[in-house]
C-alpha cells in the first residue's frame, strides 16, 4: 500500500444542547469518517473529502464549537494498515446489516403463501430502502470491504424472491416486475 494521505477533523462542541453532539457524529458517519481518537475523525484525502470536513469545520464554529481539520500522513504503513483496516471493518458492520434486512426480505417472500399482499408490497418498498442504503454505503466505502458483495447478493437474492409470482416455484420465470402488477398484465 503506497502512503495515504489523511484529511483530519478535530473538534469540540459545548455539552449542551447535546443534539449537536449528536448530529455532528450523525454526519461524521453519513460521511463514512472513523474516529482515530477521541474527537478526531479521518476520511481519506481527496478533494470531496477536505471540502467535507471544511464545511463541517464551519457548522460546528457556527454552534460555538471549535473545530481544526488538516492534512497527515503516518509515520508507517503499517499504521496506514490499520486505519484502512478500521474502514473496511465498519464498513462491513455496515453491509452486515443490509445483506441481514434483505436477508429477512428474502425469507418473507418465501413464506409469501401465508402473507398478505399489503405485505408483499411493503417488503418490496423496504427492499428498495436497501438498495438506496447499498449505494450509500458503495459511496462511503472507501477501501472496498468485502462486506459489500455479501451485501449485493443478499440484495438480489431478496429481489428474485419477491420478483416471483405468489404460488409460482422458486426460480419460475416471472414477467417485467414493472408491469406485473399493472391492470390487464
Amino acid at each position: 500500500m503506497a502512503e495515504l494521505l489523511w484529511v483530519a477533523l478535530s473538534y469540540r462542541l459545548p455539552r449542551e444542547p447535546s443534539r449537536l453532539r449528536l448530529a455532528v457524529w450523525r454526519r461524521l458517519k453519513r460521511l463514512g469518517a472513523t474516529v482515530l481518537h477521541d474527537a478526531v475523525w479521518l476520511l481519506p484525502a481527496d478533494a470531496k473529502s477536505r471540502e467535507a470536513f471544511e464545511w463541517l469545520a464551519e457548522e460546528i464554529e457556527e454552534q460555538g464549537g471549535t473545530a481544526f481539520v488538516w492534512e497527515a500522513t503516518s509515520f508507517g504503513s503499517a499504521q496506514d494498515h490499520t486505519i484502512a483496516a478500521q474502514f473496511r471493518a465498519e464498513a462491513d458492520e455496515r453491509y452486515a446489516a443490509i445483506a441481514e434486512s434483505a436477508a429477512a426480505l428474502r425469507r418473507l417472500a418465501t413464506r409469501r403463501r401465508s402473507a398478505r399482499r399489503a405485505r408483499l408490497d411493503q417488503a418490496r418498498r423496504q427492499l428498495a430502502g436497501l438498495e438506496r442504503a447499498l449505494r450509500l454505503e458503495a459511496r462511503r466505502d472507501h477501501f472496498r470491504a468485502p462486506g459489500r458483495r455479501v451485501a449485493e447478493e443478499a440484495l438480489r437474492a431478496a429481489d428474485r424472491a419477491l420478483a416471483e409470482p405468489q404460488g409460482a416455484a422458486p426460480g419460475a420465470r416471472t414477467r417485467d416486475r414493472g408491469h406485473a402488477d399493472a391492470v390487464g398484465h
